[in-house]
């Protein structure tokens, strides 16, 4: 049956045709006519990082399966109308071979020439690029000729229920041919969506689940741990240029779909990714690979969202053109400006996008063309809205000048510079201040982690932006591979100043006076006198000179007149003992002074006393006196002593008779009682004793 002829004299359409086999007629769209076998699929080139192996094992097998794959492709595109079409809806593993090149192609943002220069592999991806556009091209295609041809709405029927033609599909195309194709591209999807308007519900669906990813990846980038981080970082690098790209090219080849993305506000999800992921995503990145090759992809998808944003804006100026020159009403074109303002009003908190998109896409052309067109605008949200764009990049904390940064070329795009989104903090060019800085926040960062040594802090300070990061990623184990197999305690060996004298000056010494302010080879003014020959200036030029110069007695001469003068104390008498009167007058000051009424009882009882006692005299306080009589004082002392100690011992006899004559029981036992017993006297108690005598004012403190 399979080599029934294809005849179609009546030029009936392919669902109604019916071919002729021995008498018996058998539709033309038959599962008998479909070519069913095993299928080649393509396989993704071997890639270490973003370029293709150089591993010739891995090379000859992704050839020889491209081979395979070629052939499949060549196949399909020899089948005739009826036999292909019958071939691609019965026959799963056609449909199969081709998604898995939509799959597993190198994206338009890695150009096969830049990933490899091997011809040969760039040679079969060339072919297979026209010849898997060619099998997409011919499933949108309902006429090839007036025999082979089908009605449009049988054709929406069998690539809408059969998914031959499914928007991840039409994603996968944007996303491989890119820009440069954009022509294609964009009547391959107007094509679709004009032969099944049921692909418009689904567009509407996936870019809803775009704007899904764009606040995904923010959570996922703070899931990433250790070493698995690096690897995460970027995944979610290729995932939002992906999803970027196919936005942007999708607003730019098919402008039908830019109504869908002002009605699921994809301008707000735009904005936000790009001022909260895409920073901390560079950072991510840079922190553990200044060098990293995904650092260009970045800024890649900063391109494509800007850009995206921009087409979304550029929606609402052709409409309000378009609708300027159909109607002489400016009042109709009022509602439109207010909702073009609203988006940038809606984007003035995201300051990193606003300083980007207002350095490519300057913001004061949109709002001269809305004020032309619709004078009825209002004047001071606008000034408002402008004022903020302009005022944006003073404003943003993120932008931070930096040295220039060389520019790549990715498929005909230039990097952005290393600022705004992308800007990373760098040192100050005050060199004093910086190392003020710098110590202060090893000391800070040392206080809460002590067993960090300061050579370390100091590496683990240049990655992050802060201590308080830094500490935080020591704490969490979250530290960059690099800085994770250093050692924690390593000491910081300062820059040795030899070095730097022997870049200044060529001459290799070692001296602790090298490079000083009296160093010549360093100053061109140095501080000092240089003399020549013998002597300073002013010095005596002889010995006898020298001798007889007397020039140091006379200056000795006025130091020596002033012991001269005496001054007479009349009031000093050199017979009075001063010595116990700072003691009295602490014990006085110890004295509590009793209360008026504690006085008058203690008079009275005194007067009962004399009563009784009349035998008994009481020496009586002479008011006169300024202080107690130092005699009374030693006086009451040595008596509480003796009371205390008793009676004091008498010598014991501890040296007895000379060397060689013997010494007696009694100084022998005498001498050894003192060896035991001598910490508890001779001069052991020193601070007990001064304390003790500074307490009772024997002792000026």
């Amino acid at each position: 049956m399979k080599n029934i002829p294809f005849i179609n004299m009546q030029k009936k359409p392919l669902e109604d045709l019916k071919l002729s086999w021995e008498g018996s007629e058998i539709p033309a769209m038959s599962e008998q006519f479909a070519t069913k076998r095993p299928r080649a699929k393509y396989s993704a080139l071997p890639m270490e990082g973003l370029v293709v192996t150089r591993n010739a094992t891995h090379l000859e097998e992704w050839i020889r399966n491209a081979k395979l794959f070629e052939m499949e492709i060549e196949s399909l595109l020899k089948l005739d109308f009826h036999r292909f079409w019958t071939t691609v809806y019965f026959d799963n593993e056609a449909l199969c071979a081709i998604t898995s090149f939509l799959q597993e192609a190198t994206p338009c943002y890695l150009p096969i020439l830049s990933i490899t220069d091997d011809p040969i592999v760039i040679g079969f991806h060339e072919r297979l690029m026209q010849k898997v556009l060619a099998i997409i091209c011919r499933l949108i295609t309902n006429k090839e000729s007036d025999t082979e041809w089908m009605s449009k709405d049988y054709l929406a029927k069998l690539i809408y229920t059969k998914y031959l033609i499914s928007i991840p599909m039409l994603f996968d195309l944007l996303t491989i041919y890119g820009r440069t194709n954009g022509e294609i591209l964009g009547k391959i999807i107007e094509t679709v969506m004009e032969i099944e308007p049921k692909y418009l519900i689904d567009l509407e669906k996936s870019m809803k689940f775009i704007v899904k990813t764009f606040t995904s990846v923010q959570e996922q980038l703070g899931q990433g741990n250790t070493r698995e981080n690096v690897q995460l970082l970027n995944d979610l690098c290729l995932h939002i240029l992906d999803c970027a790209m196919t936005n942007s090219i999708l607003l730019d080849v098919y402008p039908e779909s830019r109504d869908i993305c002002v009605a699921i506000k994809m301008e707000e999800a735009i904005t936000n990714v790009y001022d909260n992921f895409i920073p901390s995503l560079y950072r991510g990145i840079y922190m553990y690979n200044e060098k990293s090759p995904y650092l260009n992809l970045i800024n890649r998808a900063r391109v494509e969202l800007l850009f995206g944003f921009r087409c979304i804006v550029n929606a609402f100026i052709e409409k309000i053109l378009d609708r300027k020159q159909h109607t002489k009403k400016s009042s109709g074109n009022l509602d439109l400006v207010e909702a073009l303002l609203s988006i940038y009003t809606l984007c003035l908190s995201d300051n990193v996008f606003v300083t980007d998109y207002q350095k490519h896409y300057p913001i004061e052309i949109d709002i001269e063309i809305l004020r032309q067109a619709c004078p009825k605008m209002d004047t001071f949200k606008a000034d408002f809205i402008l004022q903020a764009f302009l005022c944006a990049d003073e404003n943003n904390f993120a932008k931070i000048p930096k040295a220039p940064v060389q520019t790549n070329h990715i498929n005909g795009f230039d990097n952005f510079e290393e600022e705004g989104a992308c800007a990373l903090p760098i040192e100050s060019t005050n060199d004093v201040s910086a190392t003020i800085n710098i110590e202060e926040q090893i000391r800070l960062v040392q206080d809460i982690l002590p067993d960090l040594g300061d050579g370390f802090v100091r590496k683990l300070l240049t990655r992050y932006e802060n201590p308080e990061s830094a500490i935080s990623a020591v704490l969490e184990c979250n530290l960059p591979p690099d800085l994770d197999v250093c050692d924690k305690a390593e000491i910081y060996i300062p820059p040795d100043r030899q070095e730097q004298l022997y870049v200044e000056t060529g001459v290799r010494r070692i001296n602790v006076f090298d490079g000083d302010d009296y160093d010549v080879r360093v100053s061109e003014v140095p501080k000092g006198i240089i003399k020549t020959g013998k002597g300073f200036p002013g010095q005596p030029k002889t010995v006898a000179a020298l001798l007889d110069d007397k020039s140091h007695v006379r200056e000795l001469k006025s130091r020596y007149a002033q012991y001269s003068n005496v001054e007479e104390n009349v009031g000093y008498d050199d017979e009075y003992d001063d010595s116990y009167d700072a003691m009295t007058e602490s014990e006085s000051k110890k004295t509590p002074r009793k209360s008026q009424s504690m006085r008058d009882i203690l008079v009275d009882e005194i007067e009962e006393e004399d009563d009784d006692e009349d035998d008994e005299e009481i020496p009586k306080k002479n008011p006169l006196n300024f202080c107690e009589n130092p005699e009374d004082i030693r006086a009451r002392y040595a008596e509480k002593r003796q009371q205390k100690f008793g009676v004091p011992k008498k010598n014991v006899d501890v040296v007895g008779k000379a060397k060689g004559q013997g010494q007696s029981d009694a100084v022998l036992a005498n001498r050894q009682k003192k060896e035991v017993h001598k910490s508890s006297r001779a001069n052991h108690n020193r601070k007990q004793g001064s304390s003790w005598k500074r307490n009772r004012g024997m002792i000026p403190s």
